[in-house]
This record gives C-alpha cells, structure tokens and sequence, in this order.
C-alpha cells in the first residue's frame, strides 16, 4: 500500500485592496470583479462576510458578494463580483469584505478589503424588465448614453398596436407633475404633420 499526505497552511494572492464604487443612484446597480488566488498545497476553504467599518457587525446591504462561501483548489483562482445596489441614501456607505479562511499561515494577514461608494438620489425611478439592447450596441461599437432607459417591443406586422406596461417611482420627499414629451433624435428632420411612433 502507497500512501501520500500534503500538509500545508493556506495561503493567498489578492491584488485588490479596496473597491470604490462610483456615484450610484438609488435601485441602479454596480459591480466589480476581483479574483483571489489560493498559492498554497491545499484546498483553501473560505466565507466572507460584509461588515460595518467601524464597528465589525454584520451589515451588507447595499452591497452583495458573490460566491460569499467556497473552496479553491491549490494553485487556482476564484472571481468574485460584488455589487453596490443602494435603495436609500446614507452618509457612510463604508463596509469591510472580511474572508474567513481555515487554516491560513499565521505570518499571512486576514484578507480584508474596503468597500465605499457614494448613492444618489434620482427625481425618479423606472421599473423597466431588463433589455440587453445597451450590450449588444456596445458590440456593434455604437453605445448608447447611459443616461437611457431603454423599454424593446417586438411587433409581427405592421398597423399592430403595442403596449408595454411599467411603474415609476417618486423616491423623493416631495409630489410633483410631470408630462411626457417626445425629443427628436439630434440631427433628423422632423417630417411636417408626422404622427409620434410613440405614445406614453
């Protein structure tokens, strides 16, 4: 009978040391990558955990991470993504990503990264159900504005009506009016007595 044993501490590479996120406006969504890399002989078991900065209690909203437990394999990497998606607007979006590993090197640091970011609050929110027309314009090397929504309708003929239906929020403190108006695309002339394609 042969038999073989690898004994080993774990042990880490992480190139991130903090993630800032951009202004962000409320029930928007940002991410961000990183990827942690077990350099050891062993499996690295790992579990984070997002916590106040100041106080190290548990409080992850408004951010998300993603795998949060796992086990990397000797010499493999792992990416994470972490997400910064505020719902409200606070002075101190200041969190701790804190990976618990088993068995680390005791001459090796916790891996502790920083989160902040800042969240804004917009005039109004569109619940809109997702479109990947933005992605799929980007690989057509013609972005679109962030600045846009965007609402896709598929229509089978034409003289069909089309109705999509979704919800705004006031996410201010304050009611308001408001009217719909249609901005003509930069640069096209706008046809004498033309009816909008659009009605909302």
């Amino acid at each position: 009978m042969k038999a073989s044993v690898t004994v080993d501490y774990a042990s880490y590479e992480c190139q991130t040391k903090d993630i800032i996120f951009k202004p962000t406006l409320m029930f928007s969504t940002r991410m961000y990558k990183f990827s942690v890399k077990n350099t050891s002989k062993i499996v690295m078991n790992y579990m984070m955990k997002i916590v106040d900065a100041e106080t190290g209690v548990m409080k992850e909203e408004p951010y998300s991470i993603s795998p949060n437990k796992g086990s990397i394999s000797p010499g493999c990497d792992e990416t994470f993504i972490v997400k910064f998606s505020p719902t409200e607007i606070e002075e101190d979006f200041s969190r701790l990503i804190c990976c618990k590993i088993g068995n680390l090197n005791p001459n090796q640091k916790p891996l502790i990264i920083e989160l902040d970011g800042v969240g804004e609050r917009p005039v109004c929110h569109f619940e809109i159900p997702p479109s990947h027309y933005k992605e799929k314009k980007e690989q057509e090397m013609n972005p679109v504005d962030p600045k846009y929504s965007i609402i896709e309708f598929e229509s089978l003929g034409t003289k069909i009506k089309n109705t999509k239906w979704f919800m705004v929020t006031n996410p201010t403190s304050q009611g308001y009016e408001f009217l719909w108006e249609q901005v003509d695309e930069e640069g096209k002339e706008k046809k004498e007595n033309q009816k909008p394609i659009f009605t909302c």
